[in-house]
């Protein structure tokens, strides 16, 4: 019987993590590989420690916007983890619409992708409010399924927002072209 990998990351579909928990699943050669999202890095390690999954990926860094707060607090206290690699990947937000017309009052993404962008989004939509979610996939799939309000925009990969079917209304809206975050995989030791 073949053992399936389970390799857990922070997000949904179409997420940078999850992007980078295929680039290490290739790098490591891990065959039979099941990506399990788990939206944010408290499931992630939580799921490690009661070893429902066998890796974890997390977004540990970004160049700019500093350290990935989520994945420090869901590390503390947790012991035996062992960081297998680390790895920098460009990262790149758009900010989709659901409609070519709407009027952009709020932005809606993970914190990171707000900090990443914060500069170029308060030029680009003014007097827009900044709102937190789990994901910047996630924020892609709420908006396609109408569940934000009226005048809210994702800001997110591309992939995700044209997944979705969202109409593309700026891209590479990051601050810094060289925009980039290290992610880390992980097992238990």
């Amino acid at each position: 019987m073949v053992h399936v990998i389970r390799v857990g990351y922070m997000g949904i579909p179409f997420s940078n993590s999850e992007e980078m928990a295929m680039v290490f699943s290739k790098k490591f050669d891990l065959r039979d590989v099941e990506l399990v999202p788990l939206m944010s890095a408290k499931n992630v390690i939580d799921e490690l420690v009661a070893r429902k999954i066998d890796y974890e990926v997390l977004a540990v860094e970004n160049r700019f916007a500093g350290i990935v707060e989520e994945s420090r607090i869901a590390k503390m206290g947790v012991r035996n983890l062992k960081e297998l690699d680390l790895m920098w990947s460009p990262i790149h937000h758009c900010v989709f619409k659901r409609n070519r017309d709407d009027k952009v009052t709020s932005l809606v993404s993970h914190i990171q992708a707000l900090l990443q962008s914060q500069n170029n989004l308060r030029a680009l939509y003014p007097g827009a409010e900044f709102v937190e979610c789990e994901d910047t996939a996630y924020a892609a799939e709420m908006l396609a399924k109408g569940e934000l309000p009226e005048g809210s925009a994702a800001v997110c990969r591309r992939d995700a927002g044209e997944h979705y079917g969202l109409y593309l209304d700026n891209e590479n809206v990051e601050d810094n072209k060289d925009n980039m975050t290290r992610f880390s995989l992980v097992k238990l030791d």
